[in-house]
């Protein structure tokens, strides 16, 4: 465990203060239900333990992580836009980092920082076998790349729809920004974009194609719970549907994997979260 140590002088007593900090970092950062999550399972499970959120940028993030690591820091999260800047900080890292080239949990131990891709899990977790079926990511961040290593790995054969196609990593097919381009058809749709977030930009339903399948949508935006793409995907009764709120509680439990060597007990995240307004 890593200590914050804080000396307190009352009367002659001498007070130390023991905790291990955890946090989110990112930008924005203050929509985030990570620390609710975390800390609702700390109070019971793990006490001394405590979760922040820390608003960081991509040229901060070095400094941020060395203040973090001084006071305490054993374990973090990372959201947009550092889940890529993160990976050359980090002493080591999984086979999922180095395929997704993108980390969202890090551990601090002996060597440094050490890395995993929570996301990678959380999603491959959900996803029925794609053998023969197609799937669509829409953006090119790190929550993308992780969702391609989880469709690639279930066997989808996978295009990336982009608005800066150059920037995309090797391994899939990548198209332009184009909604039209979904007309083309597909068995699985990624949103793996702000989209529909909360004071981001979105979309209209109208916009979006007439669905001629049975397809899963998958959303990683969480607020509002019921995105533009869930209302668009709730029109179909033969579509499924894996909302962001379920992938953000999915990931957090593999976090606890990395941080504490097992999942975060079942049930406590959602618990903590089930107020969340659509």
């Amino acid at each position: 465990m890593g200590f914050w140590p804080a000396g307190l002088d009352r009367g002659g007593l001498s007070i130390s203060v023991r905790v291990a900090l955890y946090a989110v970092f990112g930008s924005p950062i203050a929509h985030s239900l990570s620390p609710k999550m975390h800390n609702a399972a700390f109070l019971q499970h793990r006490p001394g333990h405590y979760y922040v959120p820390i608003e960081s940028s991509s040229d901060k993030l070095p400094g941020d992580l060395e203040a973090f690591r001084r006071i305490g820091g054993m374990g973090a999260n990372l959201t947009r836009p550092l889940k890529e800047g993160i990976v050359p900080h980090l002493a080591d890292y999984t086979d999922r980092v180095a395929r997704a080239k993108a980390a969202n949990t890090i551990v601090w131990s002996s060597r440094g920082w050490l890395g995993d891709n929570t996301d990678i899990l959380a999603l491959s977790e959900k996803l029925p076998p794609g053998q023969g079926k197609s799937a669509v990511i829409l953006g090119s961040g790190g929550v993308a790349r992780a969702s391609w290593v989880a469709l690639s790995d279930r066997g989808y054969q996978v295009t990336v729809m982009a608005r800066h196609p150059d920037q995309v990593w090797a391994g899939p097919v990548v198209v332009s920004w184009d909604w039209r381009f979904l007309d083309s058809g597909f068995d699985v749709l990624v949103n793996a974009t702000p989209v529909g977030q909360q004071e981001e930009a979105s979309v209209e339903v109208g916009d979006l194609p007439h669905l001629n399948k049975p397809v899963l949508i998958v959303d990683w935006v969480y607020t509002p719970r019921l995105t533009p793409f869930m209302k668009w995907a709730q029109l179909y009764p033969d579509a499924q549907l894996i909302d962001g709120l379920s992938l953000l509680i999915g990931q957090a439990r593999w976090a606890w994997n990395v941080w504490f060597g097992q999942l975060a007990p079942e049930g406590i995240f959602e618990e903590a979260v089930r107020w969340q307004p659509l």
